[in-house]
């Protein structure tokens, strides 16, 4: 069965480490056409389209400190600079990241492997947490990197709540179409295709659905590992839900300021799809939530 869909809690850390190491293979070296596909840049947010990404740029003032973990191709960067605020970006791969410096020259752009010595006013993270195998440490970084009173704001598919299933899901031995194998003669491969979809794909989605918050369902066999070339999301590995990410900022002691489904005219087809979460980190003890400062430099990156 190719289904192999788990609660993080269930998988051990090498299940973990071997996928993370995958990840890690797959988008140090995407394919040509990964990011062309996969983070298309729009010159503009558009509160039809990108309503979330509108509510968490309005947060940006002058001189605040953003950082984006996971930022791909930065269409972020240049729309916190308008609104006077300073970037940082994160992320694997060195030609992308020289390509960001190049066409971005006044923020700064990281390996996601280098440590930062400061805090930021926003973290944010941008259709990222969905290809992460180890979601809640990822949220620890993300709150470790915000200041005390900032915030983290996530934007991200629904993949639980909403209708179908992942991309990245695949039925049966194989991830060709049902019809595929049936004129192939697949017949096996047919039968387990038929019984995955109708049968244990339902049974996951019921059980996933009534699972306490913080599940974080994680796919041990992405699509992308198992046929060739690449499509939007067949490399997702955490199955997201909005309730596991409110359930994390809620238990670090976190105020949720705004989510996806909070958010007052917001067309049904971006919100059925589509999940946004912006929490507040707590000030700190002697009171008074910190201003946006002057950006502070990282330290020297272990690897450009």
């Amino acid at each position: 069965m190719s289904l192999a869909l788990h609660r993080r809690a269930e998988l051990s850390d090498p299940q973990i480490a071997r996928l993370e190491s995958g990840l890690t293979d797959f988008y140090t070296h995407p394919p040509a056409r990964y990011y062309q596909m996969a983070d298309k840049p729009p010159e503009r947010y558009n509160p039809r389209e990108q309503p979330y990404h509108c509510d968490l740029l309005s947060r940006v003032l002058p001189g605040t400190r953003v950082l984006e973990v996971g930022c791909g191709t930065a269409h972020l960067c240049p729309q916190v600079e308008a609104r006077g605020g300073h970037y940082t970006g994160l992320d694997h791969s060195a030609e992308l990241l020289a390509d960001n410096r190049r066409r971005f020259p006044g923020a700064a752009f990281y390996s996601l492997q280098t440590p930062l010595a400061q805090t930021f006013d926003l973290v944010a993270s941008l259709y990222t947490i969905e290809h992460i195998a180890d979601p809640p440490a990822y949220l620890e970084r993300l709150w470790r990197g915000c200041r005390p009173g900032g915030l983290v704001g996530i934007i991200c598919p629904e993949f639980i709540a909403s209708p179908g299933y992942a991309p990245s899901i695949f039925y049966g031995r194989t991830p060709r179409r049902l019809s595929a194998k049936l004129k192939a003669g697949a017949v096996a491969d047919a039968v387990a295709h038929w019984l995955d979809l109708k049968w244990h794909a339902s049974r996951w989605k019921q059980q996933a659905l009534a699972a306490a918050p913080g599940a974080f369902w994680i796919n041990l066999k992405p699509r992308i590992f198992h046929e060739d070339g690449y499509d939007i999301d067949t490399d997702a590995v955490h199955l997201v839900q909005l309730r596991d990410l409110v359930w994390f900022f809620e238990s670090q002691g976190g105020e949720i300021l705004q989510t996806s489904q909070t958010m007052t005219g917001v067309d049904p087809g971006v919100s059925r799809y589509n999940c946004y979460v912006l929490a507040r980190k707590p000030a700190t003890a002697t009171g008074g939530e910190a201003r946006p400062g002057n950006p502070i430099e990282p330290t020297a990156p272990t690897h450009l």
